[in-house]
């Protein structure tokens, strides 16, 4: 992936107040059609849409001509963050994006509340369904600079788990004295941390242990 240099972008409008935050140049959504067409990217548009996510603390936002990729059809991904070094590393650091874009194919399969931005729009008849990108790129600098290094060099699914007990990379959210932080009897906590180690192999290699 070639480096792309996110600009400001400030044609958001969140209550009565203009916010800048940082977005994909339109000159290099085509490159981006391109170069990620097999997993799932098809086209790009400039949408104007309102919304609630994480780019604003989940406070209601216009958008105005929006550089935004289409994904299998009915999926938007506006190609906009909050103002952070995470954010250009993204279109910087050649595995990146392949990894946001696999880490947005498990939350579709598994989680999806967490990342459609308007969460009563499940089909087309309501319209596109918008993404929540700056959330996705949040729990991505996760992965890859939290826990990245660590889960690099573990051996053995045990050493995860203990280390997880710890960090909570991954959390099944359930409450009660003997719930398990990571269930490897649950096959979502078993699917989200194969897509972790595949993404973390993005950057470090093949993992030394599998699940």
């Amino acid at each position: 992936m070639q480096a792309i240099i996110l600009e400001p972008f400030n044609r958001i409008l969140s209550g009565y107040k203009k916010v800048e935050e940082l977005a994909v140049p339109v000159e290099a959504c085509s490159y981006l059609c391109e170069q990620y067409q097999s997993f799932g990217v098809q086209s790009y548009l400039l949408a104007s849409f309102q919304s609630t996510g994480y780019l604003n603390r989940y406070l209601t936002c216009t958008f105005e001509h929006l550089p935004t990729l289409v994904y299998r059809k009915i999926y938007r991904i506006p190609l906009i963050f909050r103002k952070s070094t995470n954010a250009q590393l993204l279109f910087s650091d050649s595995y990146r994006f392949e990894g946001f874009l696999l880490l947005l194919a498990w939350y579709l399969e598994h989680q999806p509340d967490k990342i459609i931005m308007d969460k009563h729009k499940t089909d087309l008849k309501n319209g596109p369904i918008y993404l929540d990108s700056a959330f996705l790129n949040f729990r991505l600098s996760e992965i890859f600079d939290g826990a990245g290094f660590p889960l690099s060099n573990f051996n053995s699914l045990e050493q995860f788990i203990e280390w997880n007990r710890i960090y909570r990379l991954i959390n099944n959210k359930k409450v009660g004295r003997h719930t398990k932080v990571f269930d490897e009897s649950s096959e979502e906590n078993i699917s989200e941390l194969r897509t972790i180690l595949k993404i973390v192999s993005l950057k470090y290699g093949p993992m030394s242990f599998s699940v």
